[in-house]
């Protein structure tokens, strides 16, 4: 390893002294601090360290003031790949079960959001000094995300409804077994829980079913009869009707499709801007914060905890942000 990165530094050295490059040094803390397998391979490095750049522009970028936005991005394990490499593998190619609903340029009246009579901050990690939500997961570099929510959600409501710990349930099984969608190659949440509905299979725990995070072949037995089982489900559009997703929230965790195109180097504050509407991703909104002059949903995601805030993002209520409120999706179990 230090062969490779004793000619990379030689040759970062010479850049430098043609007035080409300042971000060697921080390039070579970020391969050793992530453990970076190309770290041995003198070409790839090089390669990944032109990324790099691009990805360091492109967050300077997005944090540049814009209309008092308080989201911040920065690097993570994220920042030596193009914007390519990140939506092939942590993004879904993302084929709606259902009709395709036109997202942009819907905006809740925000001040119905107070006029609720609902509690001003609700949280599932922490309700009633108990936690309804499991740990954060990693869906790796498979684009399995519909599959992770939707068995979030089961976790959370199975939990919620028998006043229990969050079992964990297996993701892998809802990949490999769901008729309806593609694996880690993408899928839908709705079509995931249609086919629940259908199948009546109940989704066992991970400690049965593990994770792979690759597709294989559905190794469930058809004789299985313990697991979470879903009963009905609901799967609907809150355009200009965010306040009746805070309403639903009060019974428990939803999941939502959204535009993550621009998530990749999140670090923390409240999504407000640099959002679109071309959905690819699945994650579950446990809560939201209604305290401050930003009023945010607290959005789980599937990248693993070192990921935005523990694995968390904060989007704001009420301009659909990032699509948030075109799909939305409740779950009854047992």
């Amino acid at each position: 390893m230090w062969n490779s990165i004793f000619a990379f530094t030689t040759l970062l050295l010479f850049e430098f002294t043609l007035g080409i490059d300042i971000f060697g040094g921080t390039f070579l803390k970020y391969v050793d601090q992530y453990k970076k397998s190309y770290a041995n391979h003198p070409d790839e490095l090089h390669s990944r360290f032109n990324i790099f750049k691009e990805n360091l522009m492109r967050i300077e970028k997005l944090n540049q003031p814009n209309n008092k936005s308080t989201a911040w991005y920065g690097i993570n394990k994220f920042s030596d790949l193009t914007p390519e490499e990140f939506k092939v593998s942590y993004l879904t190619d993302w084929k709606p079960h259902h009709h395709p609903l036109k997202t942009q340029n819907h905006v809740t009246q925000t001040e119905k959001l107070y006029t609720l009579g609902i509690p001003e901050k609700l949280d599932w990690r922490d309700f009633k000094n108990k936690s309804y939500v499991s740990q954060v997961k990693n869906q790796n570099s498979c684009g399995g995300c519909w599959a992770f929510s939707t068995a979030e959600v089961m976790e959370s409501m199975y939990a919620i409804q028998k006043h229990l710990t969050p079992p964990d349930l297996s993701v892998q099984e809802i990949i490999d077994c769901s008729l309806y969608n593609a694996g880690c190659t993408g899928g839908d949440t709705c079509a995931a829980m249609e086919w629940l509905i259908d199948s009546h299979v109940p989704v066992v725990t991970d400690k049965d079913y593990p994770l792979t995070d690759t597709s294989e072949n559905c190794k469930l037995l058809p004789t299985s009869s313990t697991g979470v089982k879903v009963m009905n489900y609901t799967c609907n559009s809150y355009l200009q009707n965010e306040h009746d997703m805070l309403m639903l929230l009060s019974n428990g965790p939803l999941t939502v499709s959204v535009d993550a195109t621009l998530w990749a180097n999140y670090q923390g504050g409240i999504i407000q801007h640099h959002c679109g509407y071309t959905i690819n991703h699945a994650v579950v909104i446990v809560g939201y914060d209604l305290t401050g002059d930003i009023p945010y949903y607290i959005v789980r995601n599937s990248w693993g905890p070192d990921f935005g805030i523990e694995g968390y993002l904060h989007v704001k209520i009420g301009e659909n942000m990032c699509g948030i409120a075109g799909h939305v999706s409740t779950l009854h179990v047992v």
